[in-house]
């Protein structure tokens, strides 16, 4: 499927949008442009298509599966994959050009293609329909839009783009920045992320600090209010801090980390963020069996809703499972996370005893527990996708990279004490950055983070925690680490 015909029908059908052809609506032929008229000529039209766009997001092809704990983190080498007739064996081997795998790729490539048109639409709709919406709401839409936007781009940019301190110059990916149905040409990371994603981040962050709900009354995470839910729940949606966040993200992708730190610390060195974000209550995690708050929701700056949680540990997790099916910790990958096992995560988030071969641990984040139906545990259907944990990760890795160690360790640390493990003291950079990779190996789990570590860094997973370092020197360099993270455009789509 070329880029310039990514948009498809089930995607304006999960919308409530009726068409006859998807291409057709977005040209806007005389009887489709009827209905982008009747769509677009009221305020629950608007809220239809942007909630359509959010459940397209967190579909499995997108973040509901494939760029959170499944391919994505199996690309980042997660997991022991043993099946060799499976997708999952041809990520986890990076033969990105295999029946599988490709398929797979291909899916991720035109869904993200296909939301960031529709959400295209949406801001075209707004300049053209003035005063459907009340002010504040258009602006608010407009705000979410345009840091979605920018937040597909740059999983995309990190996904398709080159390595960036291996090929700085090198081509990534198209921005598609209106609904016109064009192919559009690869840009350098440089130019997509100065030129592209900062300016739509930018722009969503003016927008949204007059308006986000988020800033003056918090995440709201219960029903009510005048106009029903729409203007609460902030953690569904891409509010003001997960904007903020994603700009972060993208400055540190190509290593800026002046502006990186800036931007982190507008959620880490904010009191107000703080009281919006706390860190999960340990009294939540350990010794509490009858409703854990394993995804540590308190923290997540952005997620979804997600009443089939239940279904993502019985069906990828559960150790009860067939061998080809479960997804189960590399050798001796818990050994190498968790030297201490009084770590909040290891406790609430694995179950097992700590064995070299893995085998007998279960990643149990994603674990159902009985709540109420008629006002259950917010965390009971709560998938977190961005958390402020990593914001403290960028202004850590920011200030390495500006030779203040110990403002670097000073941040890692805020997030080891939350976490009830030992503080990290040391005079050596390269120490540091190993465990700086630790914690985003520990936290990021399940969440699509993991490849994007190896990528950022050029590195393999190393087999044993002594040898980390000595393992990352030699296969800085080495092409077929490179090789691992230069995932293919689909060969439909003929760039």
């Amino acid at each position: 499927m070329k880029l310039y015909k990514s948009i498809t029908a089930a995607a304006l059908l999960a919308f409530g949008i009726a068409s006859t052809g998807c291409s057709d609506w977005l040209d806007y032929t005389p009887k489709d442009k009827q209905t982008y008229d009747e769509q677009f000529n009221n305020r629950t039209g608007f809220h239809t298509t942007v909630n359509g766009i959010y459940n397209t997001m967190t579909g499995s092809d997108l973040y509901g599966y494939n760029l959170s704990y499944g391919p994505i983190d199996i690309m980042g080498l997660c997991y022991k994959i043993s099946n060799s007739s499976t997708a999952k064996y041809e990520l986890c081997t990076a033969a990105y050009t295999s029946t599988y795998a490709s398929s797979t790729i291909s899916s991720i490539w035109s869904t993200a293609y296909n939301t960031i048109l529709n959400i295209n639409v949406v801001l075209k709709a707004l300049d053209e329909k003035p005063g459907v919406l009340l002010p504040e709401d258009a602006q608010m839409i407009r705000g979410e839009m345009l840091a979605s936007r920018a937040f597909i781009h740059l999983d995309l940019v990190r996904i398709f783009g080159p390595v960036y301190i291996v090929n700085p110059d090198g081509l990534s990916v198209p921005y598609a920045d209106a609904p016109e149905i064009i192919k559009r040409n690869r840009l350098k990371v440089d130019d997509i992320i100065y030129n592209k994603i900062i300016p739509d981040l930018t722009a969503a962050q003016e927008l949204l600090k007059n308006v986000d709900p988020i800033l003056t009354e918090g995440v709201l995470n219960s029903d009510g209010g005048e106009d029903g839910n729409w203007f609460r729940y902030r953690q569904l949606r891409m509010n003001y801090y997960a904007a903020t966040l994603v700009k972060a993200r993208a400055y540190l992708w190509v290593n800026d980390y002046t502006n990186a730190l800036a931007e982190a610390r507008k959620i880490t060195d904010d009191t107000y963020a703080q009281s919006c974000f706390p860190w999960v209550d340990p009294v939540k995690l350990l010794a509490n069996n009858s409703n854990p708050d394993r995804i540590f929701s308190t923290e997540c700056l952005f997620g979804f809703y997600d009443n089939k949680m239940a279904e993502i540990f019985t069906n990828n997790f559960n150790g009860t499972l067939d061998a080809a099916v479960v997804l189960k910790p590399r050798d001796g990958y818990t050994d190498i996370l968790f030297p201490n096992s009084a770590d909040y995560r290891r406790q609430s988030q694995w179950t097992g005893t700590t064995s070299i071969s893995g085998g007998d641990l279960d990643f149990i984040k994603y674990k159902s527990f009985p709540t109420s139906e008629t006002n259950p545990d917010f965390w009971a259907t709560y998938y977190g996708l961005m958390r402020k944990s990593e914001a403290y990760y960028i202004a850590a890795e920011a200030l390495n990279g500006l030779d203040d160690l110990r403002g670097a360790c000073g941040y890692l640390n805020q997030v080891k004490a939350a976490r009830g493990i030992d503080l990290i003291e040391t005079d050596s950079p390269a120490d540091f950055l190993k465990e700086l990779k630790m914690e985003y190996l520990r936290e990021m789990r399940g969440e699509g983070q993991i490849f994007f570590l190896h990528k950022h860094f050029n590195q393999s997973f190393a087999t044993s925690n002594s040898d980390f370092n000595a393992h990352e020197a030699a296969n800085k360099d080495n092409p077929a680490i490179s090789q691992r993270y230069n995932v293919p455009i689909p060969s439909g789509e003929n760039y």
